[in-house]
């Protein structure tokens, strides 16, 4: 194996039988000279020179070190602005040969990060994730607080992308220890980490383990200024307790967030939160309070131009109709919304009402038709957990219509919607 500069400088003065002291002879200290055998430090060619006359070795033994490094390290910066300038995949070119652990010894650390950088732009993942493993096992040996938490965000990152949910799971929460270790650790950092935690316990269905994780993050983010982050979970959390059943809970963390939007006069979102109190209210069995509320909801988006928001509103009437058995009225909103949705997602839950709609009026032929179409849809945008709630809707339609083979194609459908919702959530791998 090639020698570094530092190494054949160590090994001289070892034959030479001195000390790094006595190679320094006063003008350089022990630990330049201690930088310089690490190659952690280039020497100037000046105490280039110095060295070389204190070994008694020609200045020439070491001169093509000293070029073949510069070499590496304008590689290395020219890799850097590669990446800079959006070229990835030309920096990895670069950067492979100098991750080798010898080539820059004082960069390696920054080199491997960058590569792992590069590999991850480049769509590499399980490169990156190798990349990130043995940048990790370094800083274990140095105990590199700050710089684990980072590399194990990265490296659960990685492992959302390639939905291996389970292993990003568990590299979050070593990094949530490892935070917990500091004297002095970050807590937008740490927050930013707790949040994305409890958002794939939510996507895997663990809302306790989320409702735990954001209430740790309300915590972390309770003496900084980051009102809209804590509003922002304030608002999760009301979610969770919905999904829980905990209407209540809900209300409670809404109002919360609601409060923290208006102080900032942040209209929308403001307005977003009342939308979703009104649905709340529905939940706790006061319906006519909701609709009056939606109907503020309606008004204060028309008024301040958020046209956007207009169908999400007028699905929310539509569920609260059909649940108030107004079917003509659920019709209509959900007609309008519809024609207003925003995206496929939109558009899948709202046939589902519309089939659900059909089905209290004992149209069954087209609550089927609307039920197949909240399929297709919620299947275009890989939605398997709102699937498999559409399928079962069709199955239990085909079979109260006498469609018997149909209902078995639909229930076999909804088993192959569960098996993709479990091995996303990494229940099944």
């Amino acid at each position: 194996m090639t020698k570094t500069l530092g190494q054949k400088i160590r090994e001289l003065r070892m034959q030479k039988g001195m000390t790094q002291g006595d190679l320094g002879g006063g003008r350089v200290t022990p630990s330049m000279i201690s930088q310089i055998e690490a190659d952690k430090a280039n020497p100037s060619h000046r105490l280039l020179k110095w060295i070389a006359d204190r070994l008694e070795t020609p200045i020439e033994f070491f001169l093509t070190d000293m070029q073949l490094q510069s070499e590496k390290i304008s590689s290395f910066r020219f890799a850097k602005a590669l990446i800079e300038a959006g070229e990835p995949g030309q920096a990895v070119v670069l950067l492979e040969p100098l991750a080798d652990g010898q080539s820059l010894p004082m960069y390696q650390q920054e080199i491997q990060q960058d590569l792992a950088t590069c590999y991850r732009s480049t769509g590499q993942l399980d490169k990156a994730a190798k990349q990130l493993e043995e940048i990790f096992s370094g800083l274990l040996v140095k105990r590199d607080l700050q710089a684990m938490v980072q590399v194990l965000f990265e490296m659960g990152s990685i492992e959302k992308e390639r939905n291996q949910l389970s292993v990003a799971v568990y590299h979050w929460n070593r990094a949530n220890q490892l935070y917990e270790e500091m004297d002095s650790p970050d807590p937008f950092q740490w927050g930013k980490l707790l949040r994305e935690l409890a958002e794939l316990h939510t996507i895997m269905g663990d809302l306790e383990s989320a409702r735990a994780v954001y209430e740790q993050a309300m915590t972390v983010l309770s003496g900084t200024e980051d009102l809209r982050g804590i509003a922002d979970m304030y608002l999760k959390l009301s979610r969770i307790y919905r999904d829980k059943g905990s209407y209540e809970e809900a209300a409670r963390y809404a109002e919360h967030a609601l409060s923290i939007h208006k102080g900032f006069n942040n209209l929308k979102t403001a307005v977003q939160i009342k939308e979703m109190c009104a649905m709340l209210k529905a939940e706790q069995g006061f319906p006519k309070e909701a609709v009056t509320i939606l109907t503020e909801c309606l008004s204060e988006y028309e008024k301040y131009g958020f046209a956007d928001r207009l169908g999400s509103v007028h699905g929310s009437l539509s569920i609260i109709y059909l649940r108030m058995r107004q079917l003509d009225l659920a019709k209509s909103h959900c007609q309008t919304a519809i024609a207003l949705a925003n995206d496929d997602a939109e558009r899948a839950a709202l046939y589902r009402t519309w089939a659900e709609t059909a089905k209290e009026e004992g149209n069954l032929q087209e609550a089927k038709d609307f039920a197949q179409k909240s399929v297709q849809f919620f299947n275009r945008v890989g939605m398997s957990r709102e699937l498999m709630m559409s399928y079962s809707l069709l199955g239990n339609l085909c079979k109260a219509s006498g469609d018997l083979s149909g209902a078995l194609q639909a229930f076999e459908e909804m088993q192959g919607a569960l098996q993709s919702n479990l091995k996303h959530r990494g229940i099944v791998l």
